[in-house]
């Protein structure tokens, strides 16, 4: 008899997913309760189950299509099971069931070359590089897989930095001919979009753990001495034996030790990020790149915003020309900026608005708001492990957990990477660190190198900085060159409408190679990596100067900036 293959179930209330891994074809033998292919979705991946003892006749799908429920995807010719026989298609999102205080908890015990505590971009990337050596791997996390930076920092952040970039586009669609009538914003929407990218994704590094044979346990991780941690869940106790342990338990948020800042309604990064409703008005203290990043966002989406910065410059990193650049486009948004001004307190006033009081100077100064965020930083997950059980010191200050080039602690058998070790609190780091500290579990001798670590900003205009900045070049004595172009020459940056921003160059006189560059614009973030790759390679200013770019792209820009280090510009005279 034949039979219909149809979508009967996805994950949560999803009505669409993605086809994933196919594991029998057209004319397979398949028995009942045997996978026919995985359906990844938002929440999570559930397997499509045979239903059925006989052949596959029929299959319409191929990886990575997407289906929906109802949907009829092939035909299978043989004999159906009884309802009792078939499982339920199960999730590969392990969940803990209830067992309500009567059953105990099973324990299993692992023995495995590597366990990995964290699964943020640092933990999941160092588990991948280790089970790709050979290595038997084991994942630990307490929250969601891809921690900090996929759930609670850099993406959904992202997410919504796009969703402000529409909005603007709208704003100025009469400029490039296009006329409309009215702007609706919906918050729920917008973070409806959010969460869905970042169920996506979360789903996504699921599978990889999967795909790359990485056991993978949710739950806390406890010490119990220098080879073995603990995980206890509902229905579970695991016992874990390694031989070698990495520690990527990350970081959380700092909070100002100022009257006012224990109060539960004060705001971090994560729940700016979980509003759903845009506040009036916003004060944040913290012009570092959080701050900024969610002063332009909630801008935006139509909040007064203040942002109030400790340093004498918002970013204060970045060169003076790129701050520049940026402070003056949050000005013109009407983005207020309060510079040199130290929080001291974070009142409430009767009618429940937030009355921040700042030193400015010798003056005291008060602004008002619906609500108020830090985003002064943050903190080493230090309390994460019992540091001490594993023989594992700590950096001169404190504050992280101290690791060699070759990210070993104290302890040769105990590797650290991410911002645990706060050394530079970027997910692109910490990735690296991951397949630094895998790598020398492998036996490879590889050493991480601090010397190109990009660094970028999601404002409007983008920002970005890779190598030795002007402002490093001065204070460390280089007599150095700069090349700039400013993008308002740029053909591309023109079609767009995006005028705003330059390109950058640092060059050493005496080796005429480039050393570092910073990129502020549309596509800023993209194009630092370029220029990576220029001082990477070690390539002098002749050399550089010689490959060719595509026009019309903003990337010319890097092209033109090279060619100014010699004065010798074609697009822009000074």
């Amino acid at each position: 008899m034949l039979f219909d293959l149809v979508i009967e179930k996805l994950s949560g209330h999803d009505s669409t997913g993605k086809v994933g891994k196919i594991n029998k074809e057209i004319d397979s033998q398949v028995s009942i309760n045997d996978v026919i292919f995985t359906i990844e979705s938002g929440k999570g991946t559930v397997n499509f189950i045979s239903k059925y003892n006989g052949i596959i006749e029929k299959l319409t799908i191929d990886e990575g299509d997407t289906i929906k429920k109802g949907q009829i995807i092939g035909q299978v010719s043989g004999e159906k099971a009884e309802e009792s026989e078939i499982k339920a298609g199960e999730s590969n999102t392990k969940k803990a069931s209830y067992s309500f205080g009567i059953a105990k908890p099973v324990i299993k015990n692992y023995d495995v070359d590597v366990v990995v505590v964290g699964g943020g971009p640092g933990g999941y990337v160092a588990a991948i590089r280790a089970s790709q050596a050979g290595l038997k791997v084991l994942l630990v996390e307490e929250d969601n897989l891809g921690g900090t930076c996929l759930n609670y920092g850099c993406i959904p952040t992202k997410a919504l930095v796009n969703s402000i970039d529409i909005i603007e586009k709208i704003k100025r669609a009469n400029e490039f001919g296009i006329e409309v009538d009215q702007i609706k914003i919906s918050i729920q929407k917008i973070m409806d979009r959010k969460n869905e990218v970042v169920n996506t994704l979360v789903s996504g590094i699921a599978h990889l753990m999967e795909n790359n044979k990485i056991e993978y346990i949710n739950g806390k991780a406890v010490v119990q001495d220098e080879n073995t941690i603990t995980v206890k869940a509902k229905t579970q106790e695991s016992i874990i034996k390694f031989n070698n342990l990495i520690i990527a338990t990350g970081s959380k948020t700092f909070m100002l030790p100022i009257e006012g800042s224990e109060n539960k309604d004060i705001l971090t990064s994560k729940e700016l990020l979980e509003l759903n409703e845009i506040p009036k008005s916003l004060t944040i203290i913290g012009g570092g790149v959080i701050g900024m990043e969610f002063a332009f966002i909630y801008k935006g989406l139509g909040s007064d915003v203040n942002v109030i910065e400790f340093f004498p410059n918002i970013l204060n990193t970045l060169d003076e020309d790129v701050i520049s650049c940026i402070k003056e486009s949050a000005e013109e948004k009407g983005i207020k900026i309060y510079e040199s001004a130290c929080a001291v307190s974070i009142k409430t006033s009767m009618d429940g608005s937030k009355i921040v009081e700042m030193k400015v100077g010798d003056e005291t100064q008060y602004v008002t708001s619906e609500k108020v965020a830090m985003a002064v930083g943050r903190k080493a997950n230090l309390d994460s492990l019992d540091l001490n059980k594993l023989n594992v010191n700590l950096n001169e200050k404190k504050n992280g957990i101290e690791v060699d080039d070759f990210m070993r602690t104290s302890n040769p058998n105990v590797y650290a990477i991410g911002d645990i070790t706060n050394k530079i609190q970027l997910a692109h780091v910490a990735s690296h660190q991951g397949i630094v500290a895998a790598d020398n579990i492998s036996g490879l001798n590889k050493k991480m190198c601090y010397d190109l670590i990009p660094s970028v900003v999601f404002t409007a205009p983008e920002a970005s900085q890779v190598g030795v900045s002007e402002k490093e070049a001065i204070n460390k004595g280089i007599d150095y060159l700069t090349g700039k172009f400013p993008l308002m020459a740029n053909g591309k940056a023109q079609t767009m409408g995006e005028t705003k921003g330059f390109v950058k160059l640092i060059t050493d006189k005496a080796t005429r190679k480039i050393i570092g560059g910073s990129v502020v614009g549309v596509h800023a973030a993209d194009m630092i990596s370029t220029i990576s790759n220029l001082i990477a390679a070690g390539v002098d200013i002749d050399e550089a100067s010689h490959v060719i770019y595509a026009h019309p792209t903003v990337s010319e820009s890097i092209h033109e900036a090279i060619l100014d280090l010699d004065g010798r510009g074609i697009h822009f005279s000074k």
